[in-house]
């Protein structure tokens, strides 16, 4: 019986002994999203609109999570369902998990790229997880979408690409295979940073004439292939639609190759200057100096395939702008691309100070520490008006369906406006909705109650769905007394708001402010109908 128990406690002794001041220093570096988002904020604020028809997934059964979660990743929104609390905004502790996750592994990434120096590897490691912790376009992602998800997986790819040049293995190459096949079910950038450091893993092979790791790495990279082409087929594709790649706000995003090298040019430059605070590195200047350092950095330590999976990143997102596929620099689909960005300039900085090595001699530490304390100190400065930032839109949904189920007559019609249809979904107590199609959203669907016919919900947002909607919600009321019309509506763009109000005026009806801010109630009266 010795043999059984003090198994457990030699496991026990030999974790703590792997435990170390650095994992404490990376977690407590992870731990730090806490502080630098305004949590009590995030988990307060009412879902808006973007973020309404994530949540109102959970409220599905999950035989129909492929038909309603569209462009999110079917991981993420699967395992929002565990972390869902009914008509709360405590899911979106999920991304913030992702966005510490995303810090720990940067300093994971950067502190085990080869350092000869334990002070240069740990300076690398901080750098890169401060990098991560305090870009901008890490720090505004407070709603619940899978962006910070990206930047995760992303730079987890990255890393252990790195780690298997470190040390080659087929252990370590499969997981680099599960990491890009399977990160997709929870990420789509993630495989375009895997198609790069897969790529770079076998030119690398290749150029160096390593036959039986160039055979290992495209074999595993053509299976991973056709894994990746498995997950997007089955989960993706009926996403990648016109309606969401050619709409309005991506379509500003796409590199304009037709129209010429000069266009193509102003069109970088524009996007590029448009964001280049998201980045946090300063003027251009100092920003592609210290990337390229970066880089540099991670070739002169032995990595070559992750510094050309690196290098290599920008071009291919070019390319897929240019092919309509991807919008390049958009704030919140690229936010990996700035999370990886910031997490190499921040191994440019080490890397520049083990450059001059050969001057500095015995005194190496010094330098570092005091370019490790400077580039902090220009990240948080930088990333100043970001902390804390409230940079969820003001589009109070909750408000106004919970105002509604606690005022409203259960004879009253309730009317809700296209877009507040998830929103509505996800926040309404009573019974369980329903989806139906709608080609007039990329989400395909809308939610509806058909148990509950007193609820209306618009078909659209132009003014003949409006128009219908609203008849629809008086014939309802007439049935019932001529009880009043609840109006509920968010997220109204100026074309539907003057549907509205045509509308309105068609069925000589007002819609007078009640209750909550854009919440409105309309009377049905003089009608011989009304009894």
């Amino acid at each position: 019986m010795a043999a059984p128990r003090g198994w457990p406690a030699g496991i026990g002794g030999a974790v703590r002994r792997r435990l170390t001041l650095e994992h404490l220093l990376a977690l407590v570096l992870g731990l730090l999203v806490l502080v630098v988002h305004d949590v009590p904020y995030m988990l307060s604020v009412s879902y808006w609109d973007d973020e309404s028809w994530v949540a109102v997934t959970t409220k599905f059964p999950l035989s129909q999570l492929r038909f309603t979660t569209n462009s999110t990743p079917i991981g993420w929104t699967t395992l929002l369902r565990v972390v869902t609390v009914a008509r709360t905004e405590d899911a979106r502790l999920m991304p913030l998990a992702f966005a510490g996750a995303a810090v720990v592994i940067a300093y994971w990434f950067g502190r085990q790229l080869g350092w000869q120096q334990r002070e240069a590897a740990i300076a690398a490691g901080v750098l890169a997880a401060i990098g991560a912790l305090l870009v901008p376009a890490m720090l505004v992602r407070n709603d619940l979408k899978q962006y910070t998800a990206d930047a995760c997986l992303s730079l987890l790819a990255l890393g252990l690409t790195s780690r298997l040049e470190r040390k080659w293995s087929r252990p370590a190459l499969i997981a680099l295979s599960v990491a890009v096949w399977g990160g997709m079910l929870f990420s789509d950038a993630v495989a375009f940073v895997g198609a790069v450091a897969f790529a770079a893993i076998c030119l690398v092979q290749l150029a160096r004439r390593a036959w039986r790791r160039f055979a290992e790495a495209v074999v595993t990279g053509v299976i991973t292939a056709i894994l990746m082409l498995a997950v997007y087929k089955e989960f993706d594709a009926a996403a990648a639609k016109s309606g969401l790649v050619y709409s309005p706000h991506f379509r500003n995003y796409y590199l304009p190759v037709g129209k010429g090298l000069h266009a193509s040019l102003e069109f970088i430059t524009a996007q590029f200057s448009a964001v280049h605070n998201i980045f946090n590195l300063g003027p251009v200047w100092l920003a592609v100096p210290l990337f390229v350092a970066g880089v540099v950095t991670v070739l002169w330590l032995d990595r070559p395939a992750t510094a050309i999976a690196l290098a290599a990143l920008y071009p291919e997102m070019m390319a897929l702008s240019a092919a309509h596929k991807y919008p390049f620099l958009d704030l919140r689909s690229s936010t990996f691309l700035f999370a990886i960005t910031a997490v190499t300039a921040a191994i440019g900085v080490v890397g520049i100070c083990m450059a001059l090595h050969r001057w500095l001699k015995d005194w190496t530490a010094i330098p570092i520490i005091v370019a490790s304390v400077v580039a902090v100190a220009a990240f948080a400065v930088g990333a100043g008006p970001y902390v804390r930032m409230h940079s969820i839109p003001n589009e109070d949904e909750r408000a106004q369906t919970l105002y509604v189920a606690a005022h409203a007559r259960p004879s009253d019609v309730i009317l809700v406006n296209l877009n507040s249809n998830w929103g509505f979904a996800y926040y309404w107590p009573v019974g369980q909705p329903a989806r139906r199609t709608d080609p007039s959203v990329v989400q395909d669907y809308e939610a509806y109650f058909p148990g509950q016919p007193r609820i209306v919900v618009a078909l659209n947002r132009d003014s003949s769905a409006v128009a219908a909607a609203l008849s629809q919600a008086v014939k309802e009321s007439r049935q019932r007394s001529c009880s009043p019309i609840w109006l509920i509506r968010t997220h109204v763009s100026t074309s539907e708001a003057a549907a509205w109000r045509a509308s309105l005026k068609s069925e000589r009806l007002t819609a007078t402010p009640v209750g909550v801010h854009a919440l409105t109630i309309i009377q049905v009266r003089g009608s011989s109908q009304c009894r």
